[in-house]
């Protein structure tokens, strides 16, 4: 079995994800949230946990910001504590809304609540080690071993050292022809996403007020299958029909005056569109953005708008989804980590001069039941996106055995404004 390194590279990905806490812009983690119907092995859980980032060792570092390039320095394991149980529920909530630190490590833990009606269990894992798509992966992983453990009590993973955590992954599936299309979209959506410069937004108070919370709406099933039944009618996704409602709600509890740009920033999950299997060869960041914008027509009614959206969004998956932002990943990779945390301090600095900060939208995906079957799968799990400080604003979305969940993450200062904005997103639902 091989030795885990003291110490493990970063990539382009990674030093991204830092500037960006470094900025104060949000607190970049994401959390994957379980309720079941019953008590979960509570020492088999931590117990699954250690070994989890032993066979994913990026997990058991911190993060250590070098001027010139930062690397991964892998921790004492006894110093550790990568479980809480939660006396009550004010004690898990608490967890729930504080950060993890990337800088001290480890980049994952997690809480137990033995609520009444069964156990709850949140896995919190820091941006800088992965996405949402990695956080699945990291639960496929906790529950594989959880599961094992109950017949294999000595069971010792054999630690991923050798696969990739780089974009190359992606890069290397894009034929060269692409190259010259990709980068004649980047310039126009460089030019859309700047000029005319403002963008409309959800307006919240300023600054990066603690304490932090979340605001979370689910879907059932059978509103989600109605949901995509109008879809399909449509020509539209279910994508497209949340980013419909939710510039509608924008646009209303955002007051918009009708001349300010209605732009989103968006995410894919790369793996789903340049990976045969989904699977990166490691715990990694690889998503990247897309930017939609409607200009100054939002449209006479939601079908409008959604034909607009779902438009643009055939449009852009046509040509490359999400890898024209790429460009920049790979003028990344040459950079000094001090000069990437310069270039974000100078975007961001322009967006907030410009009012040019437009709000995210993550969809996050659908969280298969095998990859959090511990034991027996929960009756409900969903994603939670990095907690953003205004002017920054960003809603996840995450599916699970039919159902949708709607989430972010918000300054107590802010929750009752994000209330209204998810209500009113709901209302505007076909």
């Amino acid at each position: 079995m091989p030795t885990i390194p003291d110490r493990l590279p970063s990539v382009a990905f990674d030093r991204v994800l830092s500037s960006w806490q470094e900025l104060n812009i949000g607190e970049f983690q994401i959390q994957l949230e379980m309720q079941f119907d019953r008590e979960l092995d509570i020492d088999r859980i931590e117990r699954a946990l250690e070994l989890t980032i032993d066979a994913q060792p990026i997990l058991g570092c911190k993060f250590v910001t070098y001027p010139k390039k930062p690397y991964w320095q892998r921790l004492d394991k006894t110093t550790q504590n990568l479980l809480i149980q939660a006396e009550k529920m004010s004690e898990y909530e608490l967890f729930k809304a504080s950060e993890i630190d990337a800088y001290n490590g480890p980049q994952l833990k997690a809480c137990v609540w033995r609520s009444p009606a069964g156990d709850l269990l949140l896995l919190k894992v820091a941006h800088h080690a992965t996405d949402a798509g990695g956080v699945k992966d990291i639960a496929a992983i906790v529950s594989d071993i959880y599961n094992r453990l109950a017949t294999e009590p000595s069971f010792q993973p054999e630690p991923n050292i050798y696969g990739s955590r780089d974009i190359t992954q992606i890069t290397r599936n894009i034929p060269w022809h692409a190259y010259p299309l990709m980068f004649v979209s980047f310039i126009r959506q460089t030019w859309s996403s700047l000029f005319p410069a403002a963008s409309h937004t959800l307006s919240m108070p300023s600054g990066s007020a603690k304490p932090l919370t979340y605001v979370i709406r689910h879907l059932t099933a059978e509103h989600v299958a109605r949901l995509a039944e109008y879809g399909r009618m449509h020509q539209a996704t279910l994508n497209d029909i949340i980013v419909a409602a939710l510039y509608r709600a924008l646009a209303i509890e955002g007051k918009w005056n009708g001349t300010s740009q209605l732009r989103l920033t968006t995410t894919v999950d790369l793996r789903k569109w340049y990976l045969a299997n989904e699977k990166a060869e490691g715990i990694c960041n690889l998503s990247s953005f897309e930017f939609l914008n409607l200009g100054r027509d939002l449209g006479s009614n939601f079908s409008a708008t959604l034909e607009r959206v779902s438009a643009i969004m055939r449009r852009r998956k046509a040509g490359w989804l999400g890898v024209t932002s790429l460009i920049l990943s790979l003028l990344i990779k040459r950079l000094s980590y001090r000069r990437t945390v310069q270039m974000a301090r100078e975007s961001v600095r322009k967006g907030h001069k410009r009012q040019n900060t437009p709000n995210n939208f993550t969809n996050m995906g659908e969280i298969p039941q095998e990859a959090v079957n511990f034991g027996v799968p929960p009756l409900k799990a969903w994603l939670l996106p990095p907690m953003a400080y205004p002017p920054m604003f960003a809603i996840g979305m995450s599916g699970y055995a039919g159902n949708l969940t709607l989430s972010a993450g918000v300054c107590e200062s802010s929750k009752n404004i994000v209330e209204r904005f998810f209500d009113r997103l709901l209302s505007e639902l076909p």
